[in-house]
């Protein structure tokens, strides 16, 4: 059995580590963002440079990629189940940026999808890219869903 101090430190430790493993992420969406930036004008024979953007930015929600998030996921929502009520402020910011930067992913991962779907219509196929970005889309959606599990978890007692 643990005393509240030993948890308190145990909380205060899974939030330090969260916040330095949700960099991981977002250092990898800089990386991406600034691919992204690179692309200029004019596209290809095969697609606008908005379509090139567009599947440049879809790699970051990629099921690999997205595994990413899953340890700050992890860290975030087993502290905030530790602590209960007695939660600080940076754990709560914590396990709303995990949500919302998975959220931002599934939107990616749908958007994505839609540019693959309107490819395809053009005469190319690209079915196993729609397979990937679903498997990064339900990470996503099953990350956002833990995160609201746990904030919620203590929030009717």
């Amino acid at each position: 059995m643990t005393t509240n101090a030993e948890r308190s430190a145990i909380v205060r430790s899974l939030t330090i580590a969260g916040w330095f493993l949700v960099g991981g992420s977002i250092g990898l969406i800089a990386f991406q963002l600034n691919r992204v930036r690179s692309i200029s004008g004019g596209g290809t024979a095969f697609s606008t440079a908005w379509e090139q953007r567009i599947e440049v930015l879809s790699f970051v929600m990629l099921p690999p990629n997205m595994m990413v998030l899953v340890p700050a996921a992890t860290a975030a929502v087993a502290a905030t189940w530790l602590a209960g009520k007695d939660r600080e402020v940076w754990l709560v910011t914590l396990v709303r940026l995990v949500a919302t930067v998975a959220g931002a992913m599934f939107v990616i991962g749908l958007i994505a999808i839609v540019n693959i779907f309107q490819r395809d219509a053009a005469g190319q196929r690209d079915i196993e890219g729609v397979y990937l970005r679903l498997g990064g889309v339900s990470m996503a959606v099953g990350i956002v869903i833990l995160c609201w599990a746990a904030e919620r978890f203590h929030s009717r007692d």
